[in-house]
C-alpha cells in the first residue's frame, strides 16, 4: 500500500489530512524530530507541532522529551486498531442519537396528524407507492386494501410484509395474480374491482383518484384521516367483493 492509500485510509478513520500525513510518515521513520517530520510529511513547519500534539493526545504518537525533542509513532497495527475502535464508538453514538431523533420525529409526525382530507398530486406514479407505504407503516391493527399491484411493486410489498410482522391483520383484494400477496399478507384474493384504495385501522383511507396504470403527466390521490364514514363504506364494498373473489 502506497503513501496516498495509507493517508486516505487514515482520513477515513477520522484523522485530518495533516494528521494522516504525519502519522504515516512516522510509520516509515519510526522516530524523528519535528523539522524532519515536517519535511517528509510535507506538513508546514508552522503546523507540525500542533499536529504532533494532537496525535499524542490521541495516543497515536509518543513524545520523547530531550534536546532535541523527538516523536515516535506507536505500532501501525495498534494505531489502526485504536482508530477503528474510536470510529466504531463514534458510529455507535451516532446510531443512538439517530434512533432517539427518529422516535422523536415519529411522535411529532403522529401528533400533527389531524382529521380531514388531504389531496396530493405527484409526477411519478411510484411516489404514490412510497407515500402509501409510509401510511401502511403507521397501521397498528388492520389493513384492508383494494390493490392493482403486480410483483414489481417492491416498496408496497415490503410495507405489507412489515405490517404483517407487526401483527397487523392484512387482507388484500388484488386485480391481478395474488401469489406473491398471499405470502406477504394474511389473506389475499383476486378480483377486478377498479379501485386503488386502502383502509388503515378502520378509520384512515388512502384513495387513488387517477388511473395509475396509464402514463400521465401527474397523478392524484387523497388521504382521509380519521374518516370512519368513508372507511365504513369502503369496508362494506370490500366485504361484498371478498365473497365474490377468487381464492
Amino acid at each position: 500500500m502506497n503513501s496516498t492509500e495509507v493517508n486516505s485510509l487514515l482520513e477515513q478513520l477520522g484523522l485530518t489530512e495533516y494528521e494522516s500525513k504525519t502519522l504515516s510518515t512516522l510509520f516509515k521513520l519510526g522516530e524523528a524530530e519535528a523539522p524532519g517530520i515536517s519535511r517528509q510529511a510535507q506538513v508546514p513547519k508552522t503546523r507540525v507541532y500542533d499536529v504532533l500534539n494532537k496525535l499524542v493526545e490521541k495516543n497515536l504518537v509518543i513524545e520523547i522529551r530531550g534536546r532535541p525533542k523527538k516523536y515516535r509513532g506507536i505500532e501501525a497495527n495498534k494505531a489502526l486498531d485504536n482508530l477503528i475502535e474510536a470510529k466504531q464508538a463514534e458510529l455507535k453514538q451516532l446510531h443512538e442519537r439517530a434512533v432517539e431523533m427518529r422516535d422523536s420525529l415519529t411522535v411529532s409526525a403522529a401528533a400533527k396528524e389531524q382529521s380531514g382530507e388531504t389531496v396530493m398530486r405527484v409526477k411519478d406514479r411510484h411516489d404514490f407507492e412510497r407515500i402509501l407505504a409510509q401510511e401502511i407503516m403507521k397501521a397498528k391493527n388492520s389493513l384492508v386494501g383494494f390493490a392493482e399491484a403486480t410483483d414489481k411493486e417492491h416498496v408496497l410489498r415490503e410495507a405489507i410484509e412489515k405490517a404483517r410482522q407487526r401483527n397487523v391483520n392484512v387482507k388484500i383484494l388484488n386485480s391481478f395474480s395474488t401469489d406473491w400477496l398471499k405470502k406477504a399478507a394474511h389473506e389475499a384474493r383476486q378480483i377486478e374491482h377498479g379501485l386503488n384504495a386502502f383502509i388503515i385501522d378502520g378509520k384512515k383511507v388512502v384513495l387513488a383518484l387517477s388511473d395509475f396504470k396509464r402514463e400521465k403527466p401527474e397523478y392524484h390521490f387523497t388521504i382521509f384521516n380519521q374518516h370512519k364514514p368513508i372507511a365504513n363504506a369502503l369496508q362494506h364494498y370490500f366485504d361484498k367483493q371478498w365473497q365474490l373473489a377468487k381464492k
